[in-house]
């Protein structure tokens, strides 16, 4: 297969696969020699700031010369950014050589009978055997739904990291936060460390009590909470002292107070690390500060672009526009999945704006059809709300109306982040 092909194989197994715990990925990867075992991994589970997380570690991780993949979801422009090894995204001629050896596989279960793996699935195959191949020394690998039956957790990782729990995707994990906790803290293994996010106490409990039975020892980053925290419109700094680290000044371009817990609990991780590595206080400073992560809160222009999608990265966006784009104008673009919390979205969101477009981001059946989300910001403000059919003339209505001095807010929906990144940098 080409490269066009092996997407198109990729993308067609959507809805078609058939989960079954972790059978489907067990046989997929015993098939294809068990790659997973060769790496050492880093696994990050959690509702909002995972990606974030894994960034910032793997950032850290390349600046003491280590080979370090990275594998994440959703992408947001093109499906290569989803693994990474040392910041560059898998090239195409390896994508298409890898996924024709693994569809090979995949057809031979299908045959047999012996399983129907999913798109995920597949694509959790193809970075396990691309990370092997090029025999990477560390894997930071994020979870993609919930923890315990995510077909990432057949890995056995040297430090889990679990950042913050909210309500997402509840018809799958649960309809409680400690119920999604309880799944996301399955990818705890026994004796392995876990370093957990600062939360709220019902969620610690769940991990600690999963913890204690898995006699994993727990770094618990509420404990060790950050000092000094200056919050800049375009980062953040502060000062941190956990086990292994002594109490040093960090700082991050990432933006949003969040990301200082993120930036807390990549530490904590890198905490854990040291405890049988070594790893230079400058290579830790440089890391944090040099990581990105597009499409969280990040500006091209005067356009502020943000894939939060449910309340909890809602509140996010609100605290830092109120925090630093109070005085601005605010015209905002979104854009929603029908599946998510849409409702107490648009009642986070809606205040901040003077005006408000609204668009369906292209291609994506479960995506919200325009005249529906814009009915639903009516009747939350009194500002004027607009709804396009194409995501570009959204975008040049919101920034003609923002002008230069104000803020086009593009919030709601990672694939509307990612088309308009797509748009911008083609500029």
């Amino acid at each position: 297969m080409n490269y066009e092909e092996s997407i198109a194989f990729i993308h067609g197994k959507a809805g078609k696969g058939v989960k079954v715990g972790l059978e489907n990925m067990r046989r997929l990867m015993r098939r294809l020699g068990d790659p997973q075992k060769q790496l050492r991994c880093i696994h990050v589970a959690g509702t909002n700031g995972k990606g974030s997380t894994c960034a910032l570690i793997d950032s850290v991780l390349r600046q003491t010369g280590a080979k370090v993949g990275l594998y994440t979801s959703p992408y947001l422009m093109r499906y290569n950014e989803r693994m990474r090894i040392d910041g560059q995204p898998i090239a195409d001629d390896v994508l298409a050589r890898l996924t024709t050896r693994i569809a090979e596989q995949v057809m031979q279960m299908e045959e047999t009978g012996e399983g129907f793996p999913t798109v995920f699935e597949i694509g959790t195959a193809l970075m396990f055997t691309w990370f092997a191949e090029q025999n990477v020394d560390w894997a930071v690998i994020e979870v993609g739904l919930g923890g315990r039956l995510d077909p990432t957790n057949i890995l056995e990782p040297t430090v889990c990291a679990i950042t913050r729990i909210g309500l997402d995707h509840t018809r799958v994990l649960g309809d409680t936060v400690e119920k999604i906790a309880a799944e996301k803290g399955g990818i705890i293994k026994d004796g392995v460390p876990v370093v957990l996010q600062s939360q709220g106490e019902s969620v610690r409990e769940v991990i600690r009590r999963i913890c204690e039975e898995k006699h994993a020892p727990l770094l618990d980053c509420a404990d060790f909470p950050p000092q000094n925290v200056q919050l800049l419109e375009r980062g953040a700094a502060f000062t941190a002292a956990l086990p292994h680290l002594r109490a040093r000044e960090y700082e991050i371009s990432l933006c949003g107070a969040h990301q200082v817990d993120n930036a807390m609990t990549a530490l904590g991780v890198l905490s854990a690390l040291l405890d049988g590595h070594c790893l230079p206080a400058s290579a830790i400073q440089k890391g944090l500060e040099q990581a990105q992560w597009p499409g969280r809160l990040e500006w091209l222009g005067n356009v502020l672009i943000d894939g939060a999608h449910n309340p909890q990265g809602a509140q996010t966006v609100c605290d830092y526009v109120q925090h630093f784009l109070k005085d601005r104008r605010i015209v905002l673009l979104t854009g929603m999945m029908a599946d998510k919390d849409v409702r107490s979205y648009a009642d986070r969101i809606a205040p901040l704006a003077d005006e408000i477009h609204c668009v369906a981001p292209e291609h994506i059946p479960r995506a919200m059809p325009a005249n529906e989300l814009a009915a639903l910001y009516r009747e939350r403000t009194e500002k004027p709300v607009f709804e396009w059919e194409e995501t570009e003339q959204a975008l040049s209505a919101a920034q003609k109306s923002a002008g230069e001095q104000g803020v086009v807010l593009i919030c709601g929906s990672l694939y509307l982040a990612g088309e308009i990144r797509r748009l911008l940098i083609a500029e």
